[in-house]
């Protein structure tokens, strides 16, 4: 059977990569996706980061139809287009604005373990929908603490997915750069404070610390492989960007900025995209949910791996009610509590499709 957009692209679709795709359709799909960023976050520096995801053109009419379902209030979506996995429930710092140094206090710590099994990771792997184009190793933890993370960007990559690993940078040395570099990763996100004042007092690491594990990165990585810096935007460190732009003109391209995540909130009246947005997160223990942002709370699920396949997931009951009683209003405690940092020259952290943004400062 054929997607709509395999017809229109004539394009193979089972976890098909875009590496021989030609200059013409790179830049439609990299205008499509400045047009999106400009129009949902406000801001076309998101751009980047949602053709980090989307390579292939069938996945944009997958999103187009994510999103439409979401505008019409349908309790499904039409496609998952990516995963984002949690190799680590843990990290090796304890930054002020991270969600771990506030998960911690948290009941369902005991049910997250630190480490994901690899043959868990494969069976999220194996089973994935034909849709997925790519995976992100990211959530609640530093992916490179994992034993074997090398081993797991391998085995996506050998099924035909893009990935994309997202770390701190302060474990980029020694044997572990060497795998990453010879892992076959397609994006490497180092997250960084824009400064040294802020790196010592949210972080409690000197900004040049990291600064060279990106220069030694840069030296050994292969010419395939993107490296990006990724910086939590907040109150104390917005505007000290311009810092960090400055220092890396010229060495690296993309530089995405996040803006903080808090759960200090009371009531939200706010139609929420995230579940929409056809991306799943998969847990260190197993646990599948539909918004990336709910695992540093208090996550929403709607199954665990261990006892069903993605596919019986994204079609059972508890996914559709999941939407259903989002579509209704009926929103989970988190989604009351969820507030992200906001300024007029910032991308939105969630799309502007999700209603008015929902600030802290």
């Amino acid at each position: 059977m054929l997607y709509p957009a395999q017809v229109f692209f004539f394009m193979p679709h089972k976890h098909s990569t875009s590496a021989h795709q030609s200059p013409m359709i790179e830049r439609c799909l990299k205008a499509l996706c400045t047009l999106a960023s400009v129009l949902f976050y406000r801001d076309r520096r998101h751009a980047d980061w949602l053709y980090e995801k989307m390579n292939r053109p069938e996945t944009y009419v997958f999103q187009f139809m994510n999103v439409l379902y979401y505008l019409t209030r349908k309790p499904r979506i039409f496609k998952v287009i990516s995963l984002v996995i949690e190799p680590v429930y843990g990290c090796n710092l304890n930054c002020s604005y991270c969600w771990y140094s506030i998960t911690h206090y948290f009941e369902h710590k005991s049910r997250r373990t630190k480490f994901m099994p690899l043959s868990l990771f494969k069976k999220a792997i194996d089973h994935s929908p034909d849709s997925v184009e790519s995976v992100a190793f990211a959530l609640i933890g530093e992916p490179l603490l994992h034993p074997e993370i090398h081993t797991m960007i391998a085995y996506a990559r050998s099924k035909g997915l893009r990935t994309v690993l997202y770390t701190n940078g302060t474990l980029l040395a020694g044997n572990v750069k060497a795998r990453i570099a010879e892992s076959g990763l397609d994006v490497l996100v180092i997250s960084a404070e824009p400064d040294s004042n802020n790196s010592l007092k949210h972080r409690g690491v000197k900004l040049e610390t990291i600064k060279a594990r990106i220069d030694d990165f840069l030296k050994i990585k292969p010419d395939a492989m993107e490296v990006k810096l990724s910086v939590v935007v907040h109150q104390d460190n917005v505007d000290a960007i311009p810092d960090i732009e400055n220092q890396y003109r010229g060495i690296i391209k993309h530089i995405k900025l996040s803006p903080m995540i808090r759960y200090n909130g009371t009531r939200s009246t706010s139609r929420c995209i995230e579940p929409w947005r056809g991306s799943l997160g998969i847990l260190t223990n197993g646990d599948v949910t539909p918004c990336c942002v709910s695992a540093g709370y208090r996550p929403i699920t709607v199954g665990n791996l261990k006892n069903h396949n993605l596919n019986d997931m994204i079609s059972g009951p508890a996914f559709k009610t999941c939407l259903t009683d989002l579509t209704k209003g009926n929103r989970p405690d988190v989604c009351h509590r969820c507030r992200a940092y906001q300024r007029k020259d910032i991308p939105l952290r969630v799309p502007a499709l999700s209603g008015k943004p929902r600030i802290t400062h």
